[in-house]
């Protein structure tokens, strides 16, 4: 009998004839995961092998020798004697399942192949075994049966949400056609459930298949989903309208096999019309909108609030609302207008405010009067909505009348000044820089009520705006010429409307002359804007001046066009060297350049030059060496009361 890696009762060696059939047949035995057993006529076990061993938990050694009943269950008592009878008689039996009992008393499901093993005569002699362990397979045929048992169950499923969900549902097998479907689905496509079984996406929405037919194909390849996918399509019968469905689509799996594809659709056409009605409202309302979560950080900003601001929604999504477009005082402390925008968050309060300031991009404060709401979202609060509008011109317009309304109350003060004499005159002395006789510029200040002196620019632009200014410099005239009589040299400062008045001259001549005073003594200083009103009657006033014996300063010279123009065409004896080149003369080479141009020119048309506003000992050595002729500061003296 053939040795192989199982173990037989006898070892009778035969001659061999074929040393590789032999090898053959051992390496078979040896490597098949079946237990291969072989037993006598009345089921005594004569051979083992491996695979038994691993199969049953019986070593050879235990075996054999051993009746083969060992491995039957008890529930089977008769089918040991009706197998053994069938196989002496000659039968063949193949792939017979039944159980078979482990050495540690668990049961097996094998199948069995059994078949007699003829002697010399042909007669059997002894019956050979093979056993399957069906473990593994009956495993896999569970895993099958759950796997459809929960394929039956999630269609069951699917059905039912297809019959009740308010959303569209639908399973397409790999091909795209429809397997299963719902009403909501199928009424969107424009038909019933009946007719769209069995058809594919493309025979029954063409224009939609053409969109999602890439993603369609992803969730096959990919075996991953895609989410909230927006596809549209004309209604049927109605291309003009548009509706929108807002899709998901999910691979179907069988085990680890993909079968077809999940869709759930959701009609957004409604919304998405709400949509676009906001949009477009956000787009062209003129008010700027922000909108903030409830600790305050932007989350959306509609175009007219980028416009006002100069921020893009981009650069302000996620700030805090308040430390961009809020920042807190100079102390720290959080300004009104921030606390009251608390408040709608903290309290659910709606907040209007009038005069907030919002903070530019540029870093300019833009005027503003907004309304901040709560945002809820049925009781819970989610943040805030701020809708505000630009009032710089309101504000403009405010501050004028306010204003407007101070001017008014100014010329009742002015008049009462005028006819209680309250005006005084204070003088700044002019310093010649060549020793010759200096002079001093007459300057108007108002006592108040109380005694306070108010200086001119309080009150003679309302003088100006209101005709009280030829008045006032009549009164000055008058004032001046009396210093002149008594000997002192004076400068005169004349407004535009006195310069274009026509009787001006007349009560110039008309004071020097009841005063006895030396018109020589007496200089105007005019303006080129003055001279800008009406450059004709600038000229005449200024040559009757002249021929009064009186003369003429041209005053904040180097600030205007065409004043050198005027030097030439007007009968100036004084430049007035404008005090904005003066004061930043010593550090700036420009107003170095610009007064040393000025000095040269007045002296070329027979001109003098006075610098104002000399602050400082440098400043006047400087002046004296570019020789200019004389200097007024508060360095070489202030105004002083006369």
């Amino acid at each position: 009998m053939l040795v192989t890696s199982g173990t037989f009762a006898d070892a009778d060696s035969p001659d061999l004839t074929s040393f590789g059939a032999e090898q053959f047949l051992s390496s078979l035995v040896r490597t098949s995961n079946d237990a291969i057993i072989g037993k006598s006529l009345g089921g005594i076990v004569v051979f083992w092998n491996g695979a038994a061993e691993r199969l049953y938990g019986y070593s050879a050694d235990e075996m054999l020798g051993r009746d083969i009943s060992i491995l039957f269950p008890v529930n089977r008592p008769d089918e040991l004697g009706d197998l053994l009878v069938r196989v002496r008689g000659g039968e063949v039996i193949r792939d017979f399942l039944t159980e078979r009992v482990r050495s540690d008393g668990s049961a097996v499901a094998v199948s069995i192949t059994m078949a007699p093993v003829p002697g010399p005569t042909g007669k059997p002699m002894g019956i050979s075994v093979i056993a399957h362990d069906l473990t593994l397979f009956n495993q896999q045929i569970a895993e099958i049966r759950e796997t459809h048992r929960r394929a039956n169950e999630t269609l069951s499923t699917l059905e039912t949400l297809h019959r009740s969900a308010p959303v569209g549902l639908g399973f397409f097998d790999r091909d795209g056609c429809t397997v299963h479907i719902n009403d909501a689905l199928a009424t969107a496509n424009g038909s019933t459930v009946e007719n769209e079984i069995g058809r594919s996406i493309a025979e029954s929405v063409p224009e939609i298949w053409a969109q999602i037919k890439p993603i369609f194909n992803s969730v096959l390849d990919h075996d991953e989903s895609v989410l909230n996918v927006e596809v549209s399509a004309a209604v049927a019968g109605d291309l003009e309208r548009i509706r929108y469905w807002l899709s998901s689509y999910y691979p179907v799996h069988v085990g680890a096999e993909i079968i077809g594809v999940g869709v759930v659709a959701l009609d957004v056409t409604e919304r998405r019309r709400a949509e676009s009605f906001r949009s477009s409202v956000l787009k062209n309302m003129a008010e700027g909108l922000i909108s903030v979560d409830i600790a305050g950080r932007v989350t959306s900003m509609n175009e007219s609030a980028t416009k006002m601001l100069g921020w893009t929604e981009e650069e302000l999504l996620g700030e805090i609302l308040g430390q961009v477009l809020l920042p807190t005082e100079e102390d720290g402390s959080v300004r009104e207008d921030m606390s009251q925008l608390l408040k709608v968050r903290a309290e659910g309060l709606t907040v209007r405010l009038s005069g907030a300031d919002y903070l530019c991009k540029s870093g300019a404060a833009l005027p503003v009067a907004l309304s901040a709401s709560p945002l809820l979202n049925g009781t819970i609060m989610e943040g805030a909505v701020v809708v505000f509008r630009d009032v710089t011109d309101e504000r403009a317009e405010q501050t004028r009348v306010t204003r407007e309304l101070a001017g008014l109350s100014w010329v009742g003060r002015v008049r009462e000044a005028l006819d209680e004499d309250r005006l005084v005159l204070y003088a700044q002395p002019i310093v010649s820089l060549r020793g010759t006789r200096s002079s001093e510029e007459l300057l108007l200040r108002m006592i108040g009520r109380d005694g306070e002196i108010i200086g001119p620019d309080a009150f003679l632009g309302v003088a100006e705006k209101y005709g009280l200014i030829i008045e006032i410099d009549q009164w000055v005239v008058k004032q001046a010429v009396r210093l002149a009589a008594l000997g002192r040299h004076v400068g005169v400062n004349l407004s535009a409307e006195s310069i274009n008045a026509v009787d001006m001259l007349s009560h110039i001549e008309r004071e020097i002359v009841e005063a006895s005073a030396d018109p020589a003594n007496l200089v105007f200083e005019i303006t080129e804007t003055s001279l800008m009103r009406d450059m004709e009657r600038g000229r005449a006033f200024t040559e009757g001046v002249v021929e009064l014996g009186c003369s003429v300063a041209l005053d904040d010279f180097g600030t205007g066009y065409g004043t050198f123009t005027h030097v030439k065409k007007l009968n100036v004896k004084y430049l007035k060297i404008d005090i904005e080149f003066v004061r930043g003369l010593v550090t700036s080479s420009e107003n170095q350049a610009v007064v040393k141009a000025i000095v040269d020119l007045a002296h070329g048309f027979g001109c003098e030059t006075i610098a104002e506003g000399v602050e400082g000992p440098e400043a006047l050595t400087m002046l004296r060496e570019f020789d200019v002729d004389y200097a007024q500061g508060y360095y070489l003296g202030v105004p002083a009361a006369i």
